[in-house]
């Protein structure tokens, strides 16, 4: 039996975090690795441990893996934490998980100065291989140097146990009443740290367009208060917007900022109506994908990491722009959605039911086909210990 090593945090809402503990459940179910962990540090003073995100089972499971040992081998060690570590270690193989949002990697991303360096000269660590999870998340490596053969693209899963399609309209109307909204609601969903990579901005604006033709629209907006500054960030771009779009806007949206388990989350996916992701950069946008399982139709940014998992069948794309930024001296992407399409998009959304009707089974029916965890922790081990 081969051996993996897992070094990576548990126990937190770091979207690097919630990937890590679904693949270990899944790795841990699937039996044909000597898989061990290591936690790593708190990427910032202020973040805290925190259980229940997982339910009591998948917890203790989680929890009762074998730690390894410093400077233990095994055939292959997977990092999956922030900053990255491009070090050698002991072991076969030494994979790195990363993301770039941006297509390009800045002094941040990196722990420390030389590597960042290196890369800034296009010669990276050759015994390094990366592991990303879409095609526009891999260019940011590649346009670091990275071989091909040395960047492996993996996608995220859904735990379709969790993440399914509403079953009981009455547990549905119940949740929303918590929300809460109306029982004649029409509900639009967004979840992310609510940064401007996410384009909440854009995404306000055309909310309150979309509210002159259709005063029944709600938009829930949901952070992470806990590891990011989520209500500031909406509190500011809500200020941004003219006087008579905030009266608009203001009545009509709910702000959730705290850190919801896994059962409570797929509960807001099922009490919402269509699912929105304006975001202009991302490394893959998990949301999307958990919310396709859920049988949310979507409206997403056209052009980035979301063209690897959606299709026309649950999903409608927002026309957008790839614009070019320098920062720190090296040239980065990001796409700007167009307001007055996503405007449109979501007009278009209340008033088709029976695309709605389709995308709530399409979308299932896609992921339990190519997207569940245990699908994705096979061809992590296939591409690691091969």
């Amino acid at each position: 039996m081969k051996s993996l090593i897992v070094e990576g945090w548990r126990f937190l809402p770091h979207s690097y975090a919630v990937v890590n503990q679904w693949q270990l459940l899944s790795l841990s179910r699937l039996g044909s690795t000597a898989l061990k962990i290591r936690d790593m540090p708190l990427h910032h003073p202020g973040w805290r441990l925190q259980t229940g995100l997982f339910d009591k089972t998948a917890e203790e499971i989680l929890r009762s893996l074998e730690p390894a040992a410093e400077g233990e081998h095994a055939d292959a060690l997977l990092r999956i934490s922030f900053p990255f570590d491009f070090s050698a270690s002991c072991c076969g193989k030494t994979a790195v998980f990363g993301t770039s949002e941006n297509q390009a990697l800045q002094r941040k991303q990196l722990s420390d100065e030389g590597t960042y360096q290196q890369l800034r000269r296009k010669s990276p660590p050759e015994c390094i291989t990366v592991v990303t999870p879409s095609r526009w998340s891999a260019q940011g490596f590649y346009n670091c140097g990275f071989k091909t053969e040395q960047v492996v693209i993996i996608p995220h899963g859904v735990d379709t146990a969790t993440f399914h399609a509403s079953v009981d309209p009455l547990v549905r109307a119940r949740f929303r009443a918590k929300l809460p909204v109306e029982p004649d609601a029409f509900v639009f969903l967004s979840i992310g740290a609510m940064t401007g990579n996410k384009g909440i901005d854009v995404l306000l604006r055309a909310f309150a367009e979309v509210c002159r033709q259709h005063p029944e629209a709600r938009l829930v907006l949901k952070g992470t208060d806990s590891l990011y500054n989520s209500r500031g960030f909406v509190r500011a771009r809500m200020g941004e917007l003219t006087g008579a779009e905030q009266l608009r806007v203001r009545d009509r949206l709910i702000y959730l900022g705290g850190s919801f388990p896994h059962r409570v989350m797929a509960r807001l996916y099922q009490a919402a109506d269509v699912y929105i992701s304006a975001y202009r950069a991302e490394g893959f946008n998990l949301p999307v994908l958990e919310a396709a399982a859920s049988g949310l139709p979507v409206i997403c940014t056209r052009g980035g990491a979301t063209e690897d998992f959606v299709t026309e069948d649950f999903a409608r794309r927002i026309d957008s722009t790839r614009v070019a930024v320098e920062v720190e001296g090296q040239s980065t992407a990001r796409l700007e959605p167009n307001l007055e399409h996503l405007r449109d998009l979501m007009i278009a959304a209340i008033e088709d039911p029976a695309w709605r009707r389709r995308a709530e089974q399409a979308g299932p029916a896609h992921v339990r086909a190519h997207y569940t965890w245990d699908l994705i922790a096979q061809t992590l081990i296939g591409e690691l210990l091969k």
